[in-house]
């Protein structure tokens, strides 16, 4: 069939409408966002304008931590509220949408000023979205220097070191922490993620690399380093309301009864940023600097028990030779020393031989048996000795209490770097060697007895 060409142009003038109604895409984009996003507020831009379909253009350096929950609101809304949070200047130019931080001179003027946004388009049968908080900025503080942002960030983190040690303390490393409606604690502390106050804190809340959100009551200050501070409507602080990196946003009914103060901008985000990593270090230096504190103590306690233990029996059940072996020590201390020496050395090789040796093995096994135990009662012998001749308890002094004022002597200063290895070492070869010359306090028939008192013992 041939088509005549009255009938074709009208068949075109009809389907042009239809054709451009198909191509929306030059049209702006209506819908409302859901969005969720934590990163920094350069990705959380471009995910805006991702979602919202908007043409973005970002300057800067915006590396400031974000935390974004966007629901029912359009792209622009959104894309102008988080300008206002971080001092950001928006401007537009038809469809395209310009963001750079803001000079101090245009942050000063802007003040508390809001961004004014453009009249969201009339839905019918849809509730308008809720407004937007205010951010309160006390802008008299942007004066401080990065030594005094620095400064203060150590102090705090200090203070929160020295308070969070109670038992109704929470602290939270890593992850994001919840102070529940029916739960009351003395402080609360987060290190790398969010805290969100719905009961009661006694004293500080305070996030380290996160947002705090306060709906409850927080009886001390609220402070949040490297992230925002969200105020519900039912949030009461009595202390102070800072933060540094972000922003304090503060929504109607909230009550602050200290100062509020925001130091927003990505020169202070990534500032605060490296100082919280740095503290966090120091802190857990200090951790361990206790641990091993507290281990060095217990292995003190322990040695000093383990040796207190060995002398006292040694004094119990073999007190002629206990008393034979601190005889030689203290007539012959030098001699003993290089006896002692001696044997230790020869320990070594004897060992080795005894050992390829079917029947050495068990002469081997017996020694590294005998030789400590041995060993350990002459440096009791030593300590008895020592303790002795110390000018302490006079006319009360009885054996168990000579034993443990010696050993404790000598115990601590074998903890002084260097010299304390030194005193041990030669107490510990001045035992064995009295113990081999004694040949553990038991002398052969015929070895004379030393002389004590002018007395000769036969």
């Amino acid at each position: 069939m041939k088509l005549s060409p009255p009938l074709l142009l009208s068949a075109a003038l009809l389907a042009a409408p239809l054709s451009l109604a198909q191509s929306p895409a030059d049209a702006p984009s209506s819908s409302t966002l859901q969005l969720q996003f934590r990163g920094t507020l350069r990705d959380a831009i471009q995910k805006i304008a991702e979602e919202g379909g908007l043409n973005v253009v970002i300057t800067g350096e915006l590396d400031t931590p974000a935390d974004i929950r966007l629901k029912n609101v359009s792209a622009e809304q959104a894309l102008r509220t988080v300008a206002r949070a971080h001092s950001l200047k928006l401007e537009r130019d038809g469809a395209i949408y310009t963001l750079r931080p803001m000079t101090e001179d245009e942050r000063e003027e802007a003040g508390m000023a809001e961004i004014p946004s453009a009249p969201p388009a009339p839905t019918p049968a849809v509730a308008p979205p809720p407004p937007v908080p205010p951010v309160a900025v006390d802008s008299s503080d942007f004066d401080l220097d990065e030594d005094e942002i620095k400064e203060h960030v150590r102090s705090q983190m200090k203070k929160v070191r020295r308070s969070s040690r109670g038992s109704q303390d929470v602290v939270a490393r890593g992850r994001s922490l919840d102070v529940t409606e029916d739960e009351t604690v003395d402080s609360a502390v987060v290190y790398g993620g969010d805290l969100r106050v719905k009961g009661h804190v006694n004293e500080d809340a305070v996030v380290f690399g996160g947002n705090l959100e306060i709906s409850g009551h927080v009886e001390g200050d609220a402070h949040a380093f490297g992230g925002n501070v969200v105020l519900g409507p039912d949030a009461k602080v009595e202390g102070d309301v800072s933060a540094f990196g972000g922003s304090v946003i503060k929504q109607e009914g909230a009550k602050v009864e200290g100062r509020t103060e925001s130091f927003g901008g990505a020169n202070i985000g990534r500032m605060v940023a490296g100082e919280i990593k740095d503290s966090i270090k120091e802190a857990k230096q200090e951790r361990d600097e206790e641990r091993d504190s507290g281990g060095r103590f217990a292995s003190f306690l322990l040695t000093f028990a383990l040796l207190f233990g060995m002398g006292f029996l040694g004094q119990l059940f073999f007190p002629a030779r206990m008393k034979a072996l601190g005889a030689e020590i203290r007539a012959e201390p030098a001699r003993s020393g290089a006896v002692g020496l001696l044997g230790a050395l020869a320990l070594v090789p004897a060992l080795v031989m005894l050992s390829i040796t079917v029947i050495g093995i068990p002469l081997a096994l017996a020694l590294i048996v005998v030789v400590p135990v041995l060993t350990g009662w002459g440096f009791t012998a030593v300590a008895s000795e020592l303790g002795s001749r110390l000018p302490l308890l006079r006319g009360r002094k009885t054996q168990a209490m000579v034993l443990a004022l010696g050993l404790f002597i000598l115990l601590l200063v074998g903890r002084i770097p260097v010299l304390g290895s030194m005193v041990m070492l030669a107490a510990t070869l001045v035992g064995l060697g009295a113990v081999i010359r004694t040949r553990f306090g038991h002398r052969p028939q015929g070895f004379p007895e030393p002389i004590f008192g002018g007395q000769r013992t036969s």
